[in-house]
């Protein structure tokens, strides 16, 4: 979850700052070699990783307690967790957007960013629940 959040960061970062570099040459957006969108990236997970990944590990965990407990009584597991993952970063970013003025991560500021970083906590919930399936009663 960490790994894909920050290199969708990364993305939209380098996005917005090749747009950026272009608008300040008053040319097309600048190109950013390969290299440097991995180096760019590798920096952005090692840098992020604490911070990124507490807050999103904390808005998770809260979300997948009450998607297991609505699993256990509507059932299907898997789409349950899905909502839960991406409406769990749906809410952090917006809390912090509300609380601190900002996102807090760059790559999570416009609707595309956000969209990303939802559907990575969609991903996040459906991995959940498919990791975490309780075993079948053997009885039938």
């Amino acid at each position: 979850m960490d790994i894909l959040g920050s290199f969708a960061h990364s993305y939209f970062v380098q996005q917005a700052w090749s747009v950026a570099a272009g608008h300040a040459d008053g040319t097309a957006p600048a190109a950013v070699p390969f290299a440097d969108r991995i180096a760019w990236a590798a920096h952005d997970l090692f840098g992020m990783l604490l911070s990124y990944g507490t807050v999103t590990s904390i808005a998770l965990l809260v979300a997948f307690l009450i998607a297991g407990t609505l699993a256990r009584f509507i059932g299907y597991r898997v789409i349950v967790f899905g909502i839960a993952g991406a409406l769990a970063l749906f809410v952090l970013f917006t809390v912090l957007r509300n609380v601190l003025g900002t996102v807090a991560f760059f790559g999570a500021r416009g609707p595309s960013g956000l969209a990303v970083q939802m559907a990575i906590g969609a991903v996040s919930g459906v991995l959940f629940a498919r990791l975490t399936r309780p075993p079948t009663d053997p009885r039938g």
